[in-house]
């Protein structure tokens, strides 16, 4: 009786022994937000002089404001989210139209280069729409963008890997504040699908709320 008693006791221990293990193991994995997605390309710390510029397909008539708010929101996560000094960052063009001419027919590296440049953001709106769906101010919204990062001295593209384009599609199918508030949403949901690739970003926020299927990679003419 006294062996099988001892065989309980023993047994019991290794139960909770077990248990402990399985508790410590779960308490010990990683959350989502803690899960990263790795940077394709890491431009935190950089040194080296960043410009954003944000272009429009031909043709695009894309508004001012819808420019200058991607502009604004890709220099604030790349600030704020990707940790590139304040300092290192260009001022932002100013992109009423009249202002735009002596770009018209530069390419991203003489762009960075006019304006002292060592990186350039660039990012192109290749289609958009804003629609309003009530007299209350409730709209819906689409913008799809082409962006690359180009190193001004030689001309190359040096992201995404390949000379690729990364594309990204965001969709709103309701915003209920009014245009500006549309506009701002595009903006910054935007500059996130660009910026998440220059940093490790947390896992579980990753993807856009608004984000669409991603596109097929796409290369301009």
């Amino acid at each position: 009786m006294i062996h099988k008693a001892i065989a309980g006791v023993i047994a019991a221990c290794v139960l909770v022994m077990s248990a402990g293990c399985n508790v410590t193991g779960l308490l010990g994995s990683p959350t989502a937000h803690e899960k990263k997605v790795p940077a394709e390309y890491k431009l935190g710390g950089t040194t080296s002089r960043v410009m954003v510029f944000v272009d429009e397909a031909r043709g695009g008539s894309v508004p001012v404001e819808l420019r200058s708010q991607v502009d604004a929101a890709l220099r604030n996560s790349l600030i704020k989210k990707v940790r590139i000094r304040k300092e290192n960052l260009i001022d932002s063009v100013d992109y009423a139209p009249s202002r735009l001419a002596p770009y018209a027919r530069l390419s991203p590296a003489q762009i960075g280069s006019n304006l002292g440049a060592d990186l350039v953001v660039y990012v192109r709106i290749e289609s958009h729409d804003i629609q309003q769906l009530h007299s209350a101010g409730y709209f819906s919204a689409s913008i799809v963008t082409g962006s690359v990062l180009v190193d001004v001295a030689s001309g190359d593209v040096v992201w995404p890997a390949g000379k690729d384009v990364k594309i990204a599609k965001i969709r709103l199918e309701l915003e209920t504040k009014g245009r500006e508030a549309t506009i701002d949403r595009l903006a910054q949901e935007t500059a996130h699908c660009v910026t998440r690739y220059f940093y490790d970003c947390p896992g579980d926020q990753f993807r856009s709320g608004s984000e669409q299927r991603e596109y097929e990679d796409m290369y301009w003419h």
